[in-house]
């Protein structure tokens, strides 16, 4: 294959500078090996006029009375370059690997001589700067493309090698002058070869517009005159680095390249910081005129139109067409076409939440995409929104509908805005026909449950419709007891008496001494807690007298009247089980034929045919309280559920 070269050697040969100020160059540079510092008053640098004119410093633009080492002076790294050979005794290597190794060599020797630390930035400044300048002076023996090819093409150098060349690289690039389609070319290798390259050359090329931008118009006009096809995935990261370091001429510039490719000039338009309300209106209006839309053209427009909603320089009426222009697209008949621009909206407009929750209810009328409730809620800061949702859709699900597409949004508002998430959780209090909702939504945790202080109801009615929830919900009174018994230091006199009867209703008809056991763990010995149990106590011995009572009344136990039946009923099923098994084992095609046997030793052990050695079993054990009327009396219950 026939690589790119530099396309004139000639013009880029190293001369080596033969210069009067070497030595205030090399006083300079000692001193920044001494003092480790980025920027430099006036005051510090007795030449610092001479070598302000032989651009070996720099006056920083925040700040003129600061002066910075331009590390890209060739007169500079030669002297350095010089130094280094002196200070290790041996030349520069004639070959690039050898040649960066030298250059290591040289940083680690300053390291130890002058006590840096391994992550001083003036020194990898200083360092690297070294490196580019070496590439230069190599690159008129051998080409410096040609190794950086072999290189991007070797899947087996070591990655941190291979990223700390690449980024030399393209700063040669820079430097040495290289030809504009060499340096394109080397974007294109870039993205062929690494596994995700977009970033990085795409990042390279934006911040030619800053720094360098001539070279960035040129590679931009480059692109476009030659060969558009093959260059089109670099001319929008030009343009961006160009527009947003100050270049407003390149806004027409990209309005030209519109009318010859409008996603590439939209992709430029999308990364522009445009601070001009009129140069918004001219981008909104050419995004009119684009048809037909095709996916990508709807993912572009939807960027730009969530863009121009969030730009504070964009007039209301170019937000408000902006938001009936993603209607349009949310309702498209191609449902991939609105799931693109929704893709855009979700993670976008993090300050116009109503908007966005408006646009939901577009897209999900349409689509029926439900999915999108797992993240959608992500960037929200109010969770009012998310609970318009719940509240909608426990309407139309009832009791029985999931909650699991937002637990990951319920997690996220717990996680950034406790208070209010409680308050919307308590709320639905307020309405007996959302209370068992909320005890739905504490529950949903994966970790546990989410406490929520039910003293915080300021309505009696509220804290009574939080008991009727809690006491009637199918499952977990265990964990939501702790929360419940709150409610007895309640100011009102009537939760306290609707508690101790609910509590009790429960003892008697439901889980009797285990409920009572767990109440007593949740109290104290205080006097108002031992009144407290009374009743409880109370209920538990009714529930013991009814028991005994209906204990004495055998004509309808099973246990006493078919106890023969059910024996004979077992004996023949561990009958046919032993056969089954013992015609599987004299198989020898059967699938359990392969398997090993592993005996459990009195419950507690296990032991297989490889060993003789007997292991304990581990204990793994999860239980959860279920409410008995659930399975006694399945159908009143339900109903009884979904009409609370």
């Amino acid at each position: 294959m026939n690589n790119p070269k530099f396309k004139n050697k000639s013009e880029n040969k190293y001369v080596p500078f033969m210069n009067q100020n070497i030595d205030k160059i090399a006083h300079l540079i000692y001193y920044t090996f001494e003092n480790r510092k980025g920027k430099y008053e006036l005051s510090e640098i007795r030449d610092h006029v001479v070598l302000l004119n032989q651009e070996v410093l720099k006056i920083v633009e925040k700040d003129l009375q600061l002066l910075e080492i331009n590390f890209d002076s060739f007169l500079f790294n030669e002297v350095l370059l010089d130094i280094a050979e002196t200070e290790l005794k041996r030349k520069l290597p004639d070959n690039i690997a050898d040649a960066l190794l030298f250059i290591d060599d040289f940083e680690n020797l300053l390291k130890n001589k002058y006590h840096v630390d391994a992550l001083s930035r003036v020194y990898s400044n200083l360092i690297n700067g070294l490196k580019v300048f070496t590439l230069t002076i190599l690159n008129n023996q051998l080409s410096v493309y040609d190794f950086y090819f072999e290189l991007i093409k070797d899947k087996k150098q070591n990655r941190t090698d291979r990223s700390v060349f690449i980024d030399l690289y393209f700063q040669f690039l820079i430097i040495s002058n290289a030809g504009l389609e060499i340096i394109l070319k080397s974007c294109i290798e870039y993205n062929n070869n690494e596994k995700y390259p977009s970033n990085y050359t795409y990042n390279f090329l934006r911040g030619l517009g800053k720094n360098h931008s001539i070279l960035a118009k040129q590679l931009a006009e480059f692109g476009v005159k030659n060969d558009f096809q093959k260059y089109y995935v670099f001319i929008p990261n030009l343009l961006i680095g160009l527009y947003n370091a100050g270049h407003n001429d390149t806004l027409d510039y990209t309005i030209v390249i519109f009318e010859k490719d409008p996603i590439t000039a939209l992709k430029a338009f999308s990364g522009y910081i445009i601070s001009n309300g009129k140069e918004i209106k001219q981008i909104f209006e050419l995004l009119n005129k684009i048809e037909p839309i095709t996916v990508e053209l709807v993912n572009l427009k939807s960027v730009l139109f969530c863009n121009f909603i969030e730009n504070d320089n964009a007039s209301a009426q170019i937000k408000e067409n902006c938001i009936k222009e993603l209607v349009k697209l949310l309702k498209s008949e191609d449902h991939k076409k609105a799931d693109s621009a929704f893709q855009n909206i979700q993670y976008n407009l993090d300050n116009y939440e109503y908007e966005k929750y408006y646009l939901l209810n577009v897209y999900l009328n349409n689509t029926k995409n439900f999915s999108v409730f797992n993240y959608f809620f992500h960037n929200f800061k109010n969770p009012q929104y998310l609970f318009d949702i719940l509240i909608k859709r426990y309407d139309a699900s009832g009791f029985r509908g999931s909650l699991d597409l937002f637990k990951n949004a319920l997690n996220h508002f717990l996680d950034t805005n406790k208070e209010e998430t409680e308050e919307q959780i308590l709320d639905l209090f307020n309405y007996r026909k959302y209370s068992l909702l909320a005890v739905k939504i504490i529950l949903s945790d994966r970790s546990g449950l989410y406490r929520v202080d039910l003293l915080k109801l300021s309505k009696q009615e509220a804290q009574l419709f939080a008991i009727d929830s809690i006491c009637n919900y199918p499952h977990s009174i265990d964990d939501l007891l702790p929360q419940l018994l709150k409610l007895k230091e309640s100011n009102f006199k009537e939760v306290k008496d609707y508690l101790q009867t609910k509590l009790a209703e429960l003892i008697f008809e439901v889980y009797h001494e285990s409920l009572l056991n767990l109440i007593k763990k949740n109290l104290t010995n205080s006097k108002k807690d031992k009144d407290f149990l009374i009743p409880l106590q109370k209920a538990l011995n009714e529930y013991s007298e009814m028991r005994e009572s209906k204990a004495i009344i055998k004509d309808l136990d099973p246990r006493e009247n078919e106890r023969n039946l059910m024996d004979l009923y077992y004996r023949l099923e561990h009958e046919n089980q032993a056969k089954m098994i013992k015609n599987i084992d004299n198989n020898e095609n059967s699938f359990l034929s392969m398997m090993k046997n592993t005996t459990i030793v009195r419950g507690r052990a296990w032991k297989n045919d490889d060993s003789e050695d007997v292991l304990p079993l581990g204990l793994i054990e999860s239980s959860m309280m279920i409410d008995t009327r659930a399975y006694k009396n399945p159908t009143v219950y339900e109903q009884n559920l979904e009409n609370f």
